[in-house]
């Protein structure tokens, strides 16, 4: 008993529902943030608000979808990342990040509109979406195609994204065909 009444009773129990209610829309909230960063292909967005720390403030948001298979990088909390029938969500818009140049060429971040995550890739856990870092496992270089398509190496793996019907998405090595080969949308 708890002030006079039996434990589980319905004030308590409407309180706890609306305490989880209250916390799930504060996740919500905190998820759907970088959503909030959404730019058309050609302009830039400043929004210190959404930005994680590690980086930097301007930020273009794009849709892969692969040239071979048709389909799009997506990364939800249900599925994680895949890649999945082009459908226009949050889910498979992904905000890139200018990092600079290293020694070899422009570096970027890219991190879901959805989920707040960004496109890892190392040696022991293979591609996948995990809490931006700042980490060279989070940085891609893209290299550039003529009909206007884009490879995306991985700057500590040096491994391509790769999507194919067979394998899924998947960092590859490097191998110029069209599985590597993004259209930005």
């Amino acid at each position: 008993m708890i002030n006079g009444q039996k434990s589980g009773t319905r004030p308590e129990r409407s309180a706890r529902v609306l305490a989880a209610a209250v916390a799930a829309a504060a996740l919500l909230g905190a998820w759907a943030a970088p959503a909030a960063a959404h730019a058309a292909d050609t302009r830039q967005v400043r929004s210190s608000a959404s930005v994680p720390k590690a980086l930097s403030s301007t930020v273009y948001a794009y849709t892969l979808r692969n040239m071979a298979t048709n389909r799009c990088v997506d990364d939800s909390f249900d599925y994680g990342l895949r890649a999945f029938g082009c459908n226009g969500l949050n889910f498979q818009r992904l905000n890139f990040y200018d990092q600079g140049n290293d020694s070899t060429s422009k570096m970027w971040v890219l991190q879901d509109q959805s989920t707040g995550r960004c496109l890892d890739d190392s040696l022991a856990y293979g591609l996948r979406s995990a809490s931006c870092n700042g980490l060279n496992y989070q940085n891609w270089r893209m290299q550039y195609w003529s009909d206007s398509s884009r490879t995306f190496i991985n700057v500590n793996t040096g491994r391509c994204m790769d999507d194919s019907s067979a394998y899924g998405l998947r960092a590859y090595p490097c191998n110029n065909l069209t599985y590597q080969r993004f259209y930005t949308q």
